[in-house]
């Protein structure tokens, strides 16, 4: 079997929120890659971005097979992001994020990333590093609204290997002991004198990371890029209405994400899983 079939057959096994269908395109022979990997090393099509990839896990392979990656996302960071601005990555993965904000803010801006995992962190520091994203910074904890250490459960060979969970109900392997901060306090971001965009992926925990953040967004009103998950936030009990209530009264316009734009959330009750902008009315 070749690697490319047993890395499908591996997503498979381990993709388990709704809309498999959609994801058919992942499934294509492998002469129809649109990137290919050299020396361990695949570049995005339209980007100056390189990654190491194993194409073992959903980002890489999606890079791999499509030659890019959350495009969507990607043009709201570069219309967001100007030299010499400010900007947080928090749920910061192999740091394709990261990178996409450093070419944005420049030598004279700087990206604040937050990734707790341990086996993702050595991912993130040499993508990092191949890129000479020089201005981005690790901070290898995770954010919420209370501080704590937590013992995270993880799958380190998962399709989505920056998936945790804090009681083990999905039974992950691995185990490790995390440090839990909270934004607001943090001396790097008390710090900075400008803030321009915050972006959250978290695996369910946004509403927590943003009650973080509150004196944050008060004082710099930074553009949201974050991520609704509805199977994430109902295992944890978070509701996407209260979360929206809470942006709407530090004066934020939401948006839901779409492959064609962005689009006014009008009732919270109808907003799909997927990626979330909030915009400031300043």
């Amino acid at each position: 079997m070749k690697r490319t079939d047993r890395i499908k057959l591996n997503f498979i096994r381990n993709w388990n929120l709704p809309g498999k269908e959609r994801l058919a395109h992942f499934f294509s022979p492998s002469d129809q890659l649109k990137s290919q990997i050299k020396d361990g090393i695949v570049w995005l099509n339209t980007e100056d971005i390189a990654i190491y990839t194993t194409a073992d896990n959903y980002i890489e392979w999606t890079i791999l097979s499509t030659g890019t990656y959350e495009d969507e996302i990607n043009k709201l960071i570069r219309v967001s992001l100007k030299p010499g601005e400010n900007a947080l990555d928090i749920g910061g993965n192999i740091g394709l994020q990261s990178i996409r904000m450093s070419q944005c803010v420049g030598n004279n801006g700087k990206v604040y990333a937050f990734e707790p995992l341990n086996h993702l962190q050595e991912k993130f520091k040499k993508n990092v590093l191949l890129n000479k994203a020089v201005n981005v910074t690790l901070l290898p904890f995770a954010l919420s609204d209370t501080e704590t250490e937590a013992e995270f459960s993880i799958n380190k060979n998962a399709w989505n290997q920056g998936a945790f969970s804090l009681n083990d109900s999905q039974g992950h392997s691995d185990k490790q002991t995390v440090y839990v901060k909270i934004a607001d306090n943090l001396p790097e971001i008390q710090a900075l004198n400008h803030l321009a965009l915050i972006k959250i992926d978290v695996e369910g925990y946004e509403y927590q990371v943003l009650r973080g953040l509150t004196n944050t967004l008060k004082q710099y009103k930074p553009r949201i890029i974050f991520e609704y998950d509805s199977n994430y936030w109902a295992t944890i009990g978070q509701s996407i209405t209260d979360c929206t209530a809470f942006l709407l009264s530090m004066g934020y316009t939401l948006y839901q994400i779409t492959p064609v734009g962005c689009e006014l959330i009008i009732d919270a009750k109808k907003i799909e899983s997927g990626n979330l902008f909030c915009i400031p009315l300043k």
